[in-house]
């Protein structure tokens, strides 16, 4: 037994070993996703590198495409041919190098198995049966409307009805349109026109000739499309940063994705597979992944200039099977390579797929199984959440929504949980509000002699004659006749430094509230990614600023009001804030975003009324017209931005003191200690 144990661990130890490449090639690529604060994070490998084909001897391809029949269809560009890669087989089923071929690039095959090739260089489309004969040439229209346009078509596709789509080398028009027979049809679809803010002035003050001189507005080039089943129409575009780089457009060539999508500027290639899935190539190496609504899965790839399997030098088209499994195609490299998708990523096709379905329950059942290998899976939360919604769980749909952070939706869910507990509990407070309104009136019919009224009353008034509450809400009198309030603050008839004092930590207490305790739909940042201490020193830095510069500044234009005096003044202003900061933060709990434009009209008359008032306390504080008020308002906020600008110049100069102090202190314990 043991000279058996002896002769196989050393085999089994080599086997190991002859193992381990194969286990490298499936950890080449790398699956990223976005958690709910938008940021790209390492998630579970989505597909994993199968097949690396390099025996094809391919010259700079293109383009591939896997028809119904399970042939994969590759442009062999440089070599001037079409080849037909059988998948089942492993290897070649036939080679089309038609005599017409100069630079064939855009492949489409139709569900009967027609071949359209797109040739920029021989500008024309060549259109080919099963069997690989020539049946059509689309060559340039000769419609009047299609001018001089360039016509080198580099991709192609075809919708059901047999329309040909093309997207043409340096074609800024849109996508070109043909009929059945070659006739132009127009522009598809275009790319808007995006301007600069340097054109943006250009063209808004420029002459029609200074306009000629320059370069020409144009938009943005499609480079690549795709036709589904079903006749939709994808494109995706290179070589800007828009959120509209993928777009799923409707009959009339508009985009699906009103919002736009997550994707990059060097889109090369879209597709779908058979469950709308949809696929965008980057030619930087990685595959994004969207759900048929434009929802980011994931992506997953990258680049090498290396021989890596999974990893690409120039990725310039992608293709799926019927089974899920995605091919690409390396342009530089010259190289077929297949994934499989795991386990992971099934679950969320067929998640998607029973949601698209009508089958919510289903579908949140595997969404729940999706969560068992990513319990982060922004994406699964949210598709619980939408499920969830259909199955009037509203609840559990807000959870998994604030999960996602998915905010419209969970207003959806919200507005749901509040019309439900409204109906729920209405007439109870309707009842509560008939039974006080009946208690006011019997106290006042039966207490003929006010008595119980001038007890309730003589305690308010205690309360309000409070010197710290007199002081305090001594505030609203400004709120209400600012010219009044301030000419008795003025003259020290009412208002004192401590309601001041109280006004600002009211002010400070609403502010803070308001900006770390808002209900979840308008509260977009979180507690943790807050700097509270620069938010703090802000405010308490900015009204001490402005207290400052505005003395520095009257002192020496003849103002009346002392530095307490503007202190007192700026206080009794802030109210308006106060209430606006208050407000928000209570009625956010209650709204929806169909009424979240009342957060915005409150905090606009906050800040409005705050302006008001305070532009009124320094014309009374020192006795100012119109114009000497705003100046000193101009002055004073100059001196703001000086001194902030002071400070940040003594903070970089005291780090850079600190640094070469603590430069210069190593340097000395390093030779004290021997070390140099």
């Amino acid at each position: 037994m043991k000279k058996i144990i002896r002769f196989l661990l050393p085999a089994l130890l080599a086997a190991a070993c002859l193992a381990q490449p194969a286990l490298a090639a499936q950890s080449t690529t790398y699956t990223w996703a976005i958690d709910r604060r938008g940021n790209f994070v390492h998630t579970q490998d989505a597909y994993l590198p199968d097949r690396t084909v390099t025996d094809l001897m391919l010259r700079e391809p293109e383009d591939i495409f896997i028809a119904g029949n399970g042939m994969l269809y590759v442009s062999d560009t440089g070599n001037r041919r079409i080849l037909v890669y059988d998948i089942a087989r492993g290897a070649v089923a036939r080679e089309l190098a038609y005599e017409g071929f100069q630079k064939p690039r855009g492949l489409y095959v139709t569900p009967a198995l027609d071949l359209y090739v797109a040739d920029s260089a021989a500008g024309a489309v060549f259109r080919f049966d099963r069997d690989g004969n020539l049946i059509q040439t689309f060559t340039r229209p000769d419609s009047a409307a299609f001018g001089d346009t360039a016509y080198a078509p580099a991709r192609v596709a075809v919708d059901g009805r047999g329309s040909v789509y093309l997207v043409g080398e340096g074609v800024a028009n849109g996508i070109i349109q043909l009929s059945v027979t070659g006739e132009f049809l127009g522009f598809f679809t275009t790319n808007k026109v995006t301007l600069t803010w340097i054109q943006a002035i250009q063209n808004l003050i420029f002459t029609d000739a200074q306009k000629s001189q320059l370069q020409a507005f144009m938009p943005g080039t499609f480079s690549n499309l795709y036709a589904d089943a079903r006749g939709i129409l994808y494109t995706v575009t290179m070589g800007r940063m828009k959120p509209d780089n993928v777009k799923k457009h409707d009959m009339k060539g508009g985009n699906i994705f009103k919002n736009g999508v997550i994707s990059s500027n060097s889109l090369s290639d879209v597709t779908t597979d058979r469950n709308g899935i949809i696929y965008a190539g980057d030619s930087r190496g990685w595959v994004m992944v969207f759900s048929p609504d434009g929802d980011f899965i994931f992506d997953f790839g990258g680049y090498s200039a290396d021989d890596v399997a999974g990893l690409y030098a120039y990725l310039t088209a992608v293709a799926v099977e019927e089974d899920g499994t995605v091919w690409t195609l390396d342009n530089e490299k010259a190289y077929l390579q297949s994934y499989k998708p795991t386990e992971y990523t099934l679950s969320i096709y067929q998640a998607l797929t029973l949601f698209n379905q009508g089958r919510y329950s289903e579908a949140e059942a595997m969404w729940d199984n999706v969560l068992r290998y990513n319990q982060t899976s922004i994406l699964a939360h949210d598709g619980i959440g939408k499920a969830g919604l259909y199955l009037q769980k509203y609840d559990d749909a807000r959870l998994h929504f604030e999960l996602s952070g998915n905010r419209a939706f969970y207003s959806q869910a919200f507005w749901e949980t509040r019309n439900a507990w409204l109906q729920k509990n209405l007439i109870w407070l309707l009842g509560a509000i008939a039974l006080l309104a009946v208690l006011f009136n019997a106290v006042k019919l039966l207490d003929r002699r006010k008595a119980v009224r001038a007890v309730a009353g003589g305690a308010a008034r205690r309360v309000r004659e409070a010197p710290v509450v007199r002081d305090f809400v001594f505030a609203a009198s400004i709120m209400r006749h600012p010219l009044d309030g301030y000419y008795d603050l003025k003259r020290n008839i009412r208002g004192t430094y401590k309601g001041a004092a109280l006004q600002i930590a009211a002010l400070f207490v609403s502010m803070i509230l308001y900006q770390t305790s808002k209900a979840y739909i308008v509260q977009t940042t979180a507690i943790e990614d807050m700097n509270l201490a620069a938010t703090v020193g802000g405010f308490f830095g900015v009204i001490a600023l402005f207290i400052v510069c505005n003395y520095l500044v009257t002192s020496i234009n003849d103002g009346e009001g002392s530095i307490g005096d503007i202190f007192k003044m700026t206080a009794y202003a802030s109210l308006p804030l106060t209430l606006s900061f208050t407000l928000i933060t209570a009625l956010s709990y209650a709204l929806t975003f169909n009424e979240v434009f009342l957060l915005n009209f409150l905090m606009t008359a906050g800040v409005a009324w705050f302006c008001l008032t305070l532009y009124l306390g320094l014309q009374e504080m020192h006795n100012y017209n119109v114009w000497n008020t705003v100046k000193s308002i101009l002055f004073t906020a100059g001196f703001i931005l000086i001194a902030l600008i002071a400070l940040l110049i003594l903070t970089i100069l005291f780090q850079q003191m600190a640094q070469f102090i603590e430069a210069l202190g190593r340097e000395v314990y390093y030779n004290a200690a021997g070390i140099i």
